[in-house]
């Protein structure tokens, strides 16, 4: 069996193309990072430096193959539009292209719940429940690139289409590393509390799902699933955990949502004056994906894919403080 793997030294991707090499599955890697891509050369996995807005690129990496694992995005809470097109959309029509010319049929295209973000509370959501017309850059392009996956199906391709939730584990430079910055400060900075109910996903599990999907029946595949741990925690909980686990200090500030909102608005002002960062602090989207309960349902995923989470949030914690710590000892 042979995988071609998009995004390969991104977070999810590296995690993936090491698990399935473990596995006995060939996989073809590709990414923007040399560095990482010699990481996995170490480990015996072909890997090509590739950019997918390039079709040229893309079109030297891909060969004929089982499966393409499409994990290449840009995810952020901040940037233009046309950032986020050319690698969510125009990324996504590249590789459809090559998967084309060399006759690949199956992709396995990992997305975003964001698309699921109103600005309100919402729980257990299914996933065909009607989606917010307004949606931020991120989701809005990998909405795009979802449906145009989901239309190949008349053409004889199969894709599935996964959701997964605050991915979180081994390689992880955003979601944990940011929380360890912040317990930095005086006071911990929590939004209405940290009271939002919210749903994270270990990187194991989503491997293992990932794994399922490579075995799916036809019945399975065109279709989106969402991924978590399947137990939803609050945000307050979550980082007092973490918190906890690495011995750091945690001491709660109560944020009003709505003074975050302005805060937030202030420094993304900022950030388009010439003198101003880049990429602001916080930002309104950050504000309320923190501040609004979002939990899904994975029933699904269980039913069709055969998905069965073994790693708990503070087991999946535990055993990221444990690849931290060692990594930092070795530095």
């Amino acid at each position: 069996m042979k995988a071609i793997i998009t995004g390969a030294t991104g977070f999810i991707g590296r995690n993936l193309s090491e698990h399935l090499n473990e596995k006995g599955i060939n996989v073809i890697a590709s990414g923007r990072s040399l560095e990482v891509g010699k990481e996995l050369q170490k480990l015996g996995i072909e890997f090509n430096l590739a950019d997918i807005t390039d079709l040229s690129q893309v079109q030297n990496v891909f060969q004929p193959a089982d499966y393409l694992i499409h994990c290449a995005a840009k995810t952020a809470d901040w940037g233009s539009y046309r950032e986020f097109y050319e690698t969510n959309v125009i990324g996504t029509r590249n590789t459809i292209q090559a998967c084309r010319t060399n006759d690949i049929k199956r992709i396995i295209f990992v997305s975003t719940p964001s698309v699921y973000f109103s600005g309100e509370d919402r729980y257990n959501i299914s996933e065909d429940e009607t989606l917010p017309q307004k949606q931020f850059n991120y989701g809005k392009t990998k909405l795009i690139a979802e449906k145009e996956l989901l239309s190949l199906g008349k053409d004889g391709f199969k894709s599935i289409i996964l959701r997964p939730r605050a991915v979180y584990g081994k390689y992880d430079n955003t979601i944990v590393p940011r929380i360890l910055q912040l317990s930095k400060k005086e006071k911990f900075p929590l939004i209405n509390n940290g009271q939002a109910l919210v749903d994270l996903t270990y990187i194991g599990n989503l491997l293992d799902l990932i794994m399922n999907c490579l075995d799916a029946r036809d019945n399975e595949w065109n279709e989106v699933y969402n991924v978590s741990n399947g137990d939803p925690i609050t945000i307050k909980e979550w980082f007092s955990t973490v918190l906890k686990i690495f011995n750091r200090p945690f001491h709660p500030k109560s944020i009003p949502e709505p003074a975050a909102k302005i805060i937030a608005g202030i420094m993304e002002s900022i950030s388009h004056l010439p003198f101003g960062n880049k990429k602001p602090e916080m930002t309104r989207f950050s504000v309320g994906y923190m501040a609004k309960s979002m939990t899904m349902s994975i029933e699904k995923a269980k039913t069709k894919l055969n998905y069965s989470p073994q790693i708990s949030n503070e087991e999946g914690f535990e055993r990221y403080a444990e690849w931290y710590k060692l990594l930092k000892g070795t530095e």
